[in-house]
């Protein structure tokens, strides 16, 4: 398999962008940026449905709105960066809407967190509590999340159509997302 880094997945309107860099066995390096408007695997649907809850640990503040009703949030992009100090690390651009006094949805940018703290502070009994880190689950989220997004902008990874989906695209000679497309 060929080795490959994910720079960033944006999710807007519909559409899934991917930045990312693949080295083929022998072959130089070559950086993509994909988008694609077709439907996302499930295991990708699946992966990116557990975002909000790593952004509300992230952003750590209350996520209600004056009448004490929690915000929606969704997560729209993810930075993957890395720390010479800290390792591999991913960063949330978060939308939050349900606002009583506003019907525009707020952005809100995570700081960056890492596999490795960046910081530690001393609680009240002196135990040392890592600063910008993340938890091993996350840690397994953004590297699955990494490989889900390079299958779906590399190697074509999506939704599977159900028999009459492509029993219809036998018969048009085109998949709905493929409409429009030329056809040569």
């Amino acid at each position: 398999m060929e080795e490959f880094e994910v720079k960033f997945i944006i999710r807007k309107g519909g559409s899934t962008k991917v930045r990312y860099t693949v080295k083929p066995t022998d072959a130089e390096p070559e950086e993509s940026i994909v988008s694609r408007a077709d439907v996302l695997h499930e295991d990708f649907r699946k992966l990116w449905a557990l975002l909000p809850g790593v952004a509300r640990r992230m952003l750590e503040f209350p996520a209600k709105n004056e009448d004490d009703l929690p915000l929606h949030m969704w997560v729209t992009k993810v930075n993957f960066v890395s720390h010479k100090d800290f390792g591999d690390g991913m960063q949330l651009v978060v939308l939050m809407d349900g606002f009583k006094n506003s019907s525009e949805p707020l952005m809100v940018v995570t700081r960056k967190f890492y596999t490795a703290a960046v910081d530690y502070y001393r609680d009240g009994n002196g135990k040392q509590i890592p600063l910008q880190m993340l938890l091993p689950k996350e840690v397994r989220l953004m590297e699955s999340l990494k490989e889900e997004a390079f299958n779906y902008a590399y190697y074509c990874k999506r939704e599977q159509p159900t028999v009459d989906e492509a029993q219809h695209a036998y018969e048009s000679g085109a998949y709905p997302d493929e409409i429009g497309r030329d056809k040569a």
